[in-house]
């Protein structure tokens, strides 16, 4: 618990001086050829898969990863148009490719599914119906251009201003409060295991947005947050609905 509560405690001081939107900033790099923003190639997605067949290449910061297990082997990056989030089947991905990396990804080959209206990037369907990346084909679509320099800063948002656009983007929700007490994900009440779970969250007018977590996060038996505070995290997006998931226990109450 004081390991995860320091963690928090570094975040607050890293980020929480950043009261203003912000946005994700990219070294600027030699013109690389069919270089496009994130917005643009996720808007070639169709509404099941498609494979990319043109010498599209993307540019991103790293804003999420797995490194306290919030995400599953998937990482996503994000650029001033954007964000997306890519499958690798690989664990322990954040030492690879740490928060505030910036990467390169070459896109032909790869392929862009729609799922319940998110759009992730990932490679070919297996027998057991994984379709991340393979170890052995990180180096051919994926280079670091600049490694970990500090932390991203997420955008400032209200619930009412979330659009399609910020669908996996890094995000920052201020003076917010959980509407009940518990933990972060619930427990079977046979095996006490942890499951994925979905808790509730209030601005100062009433406005009410979910906070979706995975049992495999690192805290998911601590308990929720009391009184009001800052939440950082990825917009996520299924069948219609919006939710956040909180990044790097991105909790400052």
């Amino acid at each position: 618990m004081r390991t995860i509560f320091s963690f928090s405690l570094l975040l607050c001081l890293l980020l929480g001086a950043c009261n203003e939107a912000t946005s994700i900033g990219l070294e600027k790099e030699e013109e690389v050829s069919g270089l496009c923003s994130i917005a643009y190639l996720k808007a070639q997605a169709s509404n099941g898969e498609r494979v990319i067949d043109e010498s599209l290449v993307i540019q991103g910061i790293v804003t999420s990863t797995d490194r306290l297990g919030e995400f599953n082997r998937q990482l996503i990056i994000e650029d001033e148009s954007g964000a997306i989030l890519i499958n690798i089947e690989l664990a322990e991905l954040y030492r690879r490719y740490p928060i505030g990396s910036q990467l390169e990804i070459y896109c032909c080959g790869l392929r862009l599914r729609n799922y319940g209206g998110r759009i992730e990037l990932g490679g070919e369907t297996d027998l057991y119906q994984r379709y991340g990346l393979r170890e052995e084909e990180l180096d051919r679509y994926i280079r670091t251009l600049t490694p970990a320099a500090s932390a991203p800063q997420p955008r400032a948002m209200t619930f009412e201003t979330i659009t399609a656009q910020e669908v996996a983007c890094y995000v920052r929700f201020d003076n917010v409060q959980f509407t009940e007490s518990g933990i972060w994900c619930d427990e079977d009440s046979t095996t006490s295991d942890a499951y994925a779970s979905e808790h509730t969250i209030t601005d100062p007018a009433g406005n009410r947005f979910t906070v979706r977590t995975l049992a495999t996060c690192h805290y998911a038996k601590e308990p929720l947050p009391s009184g009001k505070g800052s939440l950082y995290g990825i917009i996520d997006y299924f069948n219609g609905r919006y939710s956040l998931r909180v990044v790097n226990y991105g909790v400052c109450f």
